[in-house]
């Protein structure tokens, strides 16, 4: 069993978090909301001989984690972008069940939105466990209020991931069943929830910098701070994320990596650009599936499945010259990486558009391990953080601000080439520059659709593509989910 402790003699790579999980919690975790640990059988945990001392508090933390595995090893990983206008799913008939998300036609049977409603609320049960019981337990107290903040943060992101997707979600804040048919609270209450949450984690965390290096890839003050922020955007709250932006980069613990080609390399795990990310271990059942994935499909054992494929219009969208497209799209004659030059890429592996997904593709080898890839999965970067200052500030009447963090994120693009992407004017319409930096250099990472959505850009950009407004931009509640709680409320336009 590995625990973020159990690193010694590890390299570099290796001596960071993995997400370490007792069989006895999977029990736990996966029973919806009912709680096992109140019960006494003989010869079962309770909270009674669980949540003793600082290794069970470790464990159960550790456990929360691991839910953000879950999506990478599985294919719903590369829900990415494929709703957007920046890629589809691709390879005709295979993988049937990502189809009517690529077509934004979802149903509430379909398996997309069951995966998500499921393995979120699955960790925020899990967090649920650690904020009630961790408290309890005499231990160093340093060590007990960080793993507290790191289950409010993981809780956070789990109920945020839950309101973009539906909406307002019942809010379930404890292990414990009070309530076996719990209602849909509104979105408003929802994140208030996440808010609340992340106030707490960003004052009980310690900076990313303060970490020692067997904690390393644990969440931090800052990945609170910023998921504050975006969390912000999503409300149109304009000051609260250019605060909660603000502190992240005052805070100096952060930077852009110099190549942006090197952001995706497993060489730059957890590294100066990382705020939050997920983190994996090659080959064993901590491996990194996302690569094989989207890597492209060309019949031989060193590529992949070559799913999420990006489109004409993605490409269309960088500018001359712009060194990010090679990195993100992988086109007909590219070379993929070293290990397979012999084979540039053809566009008949990806039939629909031609184009490959290049984001942790290109120039990393994988050997054997495209399926179970060490490559961590980049969930916010800094990137997005003077981004998203960029926005508030903009809409706070702030243009030089706004363009001063759009031309950083620039010049590192261009990488020191001046004859290219030009910094952005305070005279110039700024917002639009906000829209096209977020797409180009957030391409392929699952920012797109929801920033098309929350912009109220959804059905211009998307209505040629089978975007219905009724629906705003919500997937549907599981219908699984509406069968087992009379209480649930579908979203608009889906058939109750």
């Amino acid at each position: 069993m590995l625990h973020f402790n159990d690193m010694k003699g590890i390299d570099m790579k290796r001596n960071k978090i993995l997400y370490g999980l007792l069989a006895f919690l999977i029990l736990f975790a996966t029973s919806s909301c009912e709680d096992f640990l109140d019960k006494s059988p003989n010869g079962t945990l309770t909270s009674a001989n669980f949540y003793r001392n600082e290794a069970d508090a470790n464990a159960a933390i550790n456990a929360a984690y691991e839910i953000l595995t879950d999506f990478w090893v599985k294919s719903i990983a590369f829900e990415k972008d494929i709703p957007s206008d920046d890629a589809v799913k691709g390879q005709g008939v295979d993988l049937g069940a990502l189809t009517t998300l690529d077509n934004l036609n979802l149903n509430p049977a379909d398996t997309p939105p069951t995966i998500y409603w499921q393995l979120y609320y699955r960790g925020i049960y899990r967090t649920n466990l650690v904020i009630k019981y961790v408290p309890d337990i005499e231990m160093d107290s340093e060590t007990k209020d960080r793993i507290i903040g790191e289950a409010h943060f993981l809780r956070a992101f789990y109920y945020y991931n839950l309101v973009i997707r539906f909406g307002g979600v019942p809010l379930v804040i404890s292990p414990v069943s009070e309530d076996m048919y719990p209602v849909r609270a509104s979105a408003g209450d929802t994140w208030k929830l996440i808010e609340d949450d992340l106030i707490v984690a960003s004052e009980l965390l310690p900076a990313k910098s303060e970490y020692t290096a067997a904690n390393v890839g644990r969440v931090s003050q800052g990945s609170a701070q910023a998921l504050l922020g975006i969390a912000s955007l999503f409300q149109e709250k304009w000051q609260a994320a250019y605060d909660a932006f603000g502190s992240v980069i005052r805070s100096g613990e952060y930077s852009l990596q110099p190549d942006f080609g090197d952001i995706f390399k497993p060489e730059s795990d957890n590294g100066r650009e990382v705020v939050f990310e997920t983190q994996f271990q090659g080959g064993g059942p901590y491996g990194n599936g996302y690569n094989f994935w989207v890597r492209p499909r060309n019949g031989s054992t060193i590529f992949g499945l070559g799913f999420c494929l990006p489109t004409q219009d993605l490409v269309d969208e960088f500018e001359e010259s712009d060194p990010r497209l090679r990195y993100t799209v992988i086109r007909p004659g590219d070379i993929i990486s070293d290990e397979v030059s012999s084979f540039p890429f053809e566009a008949a592996w990806a039939p629909e558009t031609g184009y490959s997904c290049g984001k942790y593709i290109v120039d990393i080898p994988v050997g054997t391990n495209a399926e179970r890839h060490e490559q961590n999965q980049k969930n916010i970067r800094y990137a997005e953080v003077l981004l998203g200052y960029a926005e508030a500030a903009f809409r706070l009447q702030k243009p030089d601000e706004a363009v001063d963090k759009i031309n950083d994120v620039r010049e590192r693009a261009r990488g020191g080439n001046s004859s290219i992407l030009p910094d952005v004017e305070v005279t110039d319409d700024i917002f639009a520059a906000i829209v096209h930096e977020r797409r180009v250099e957030l391409a392929l990472e699952g920012k797109r659709y929801f920033d098309l959505v929350r912009w109220g850009l959804a059905e211009e950009q998307l209505g040629s593509l089978g975007y219905k407004a009724s629906r705003n931009g919500l997937y549907p509640v599981p219908q699984s989910e509406m069968d087992s709680n009379h209480n649930l409320v579908q979203n608009p336009g889906y058939t109750q």
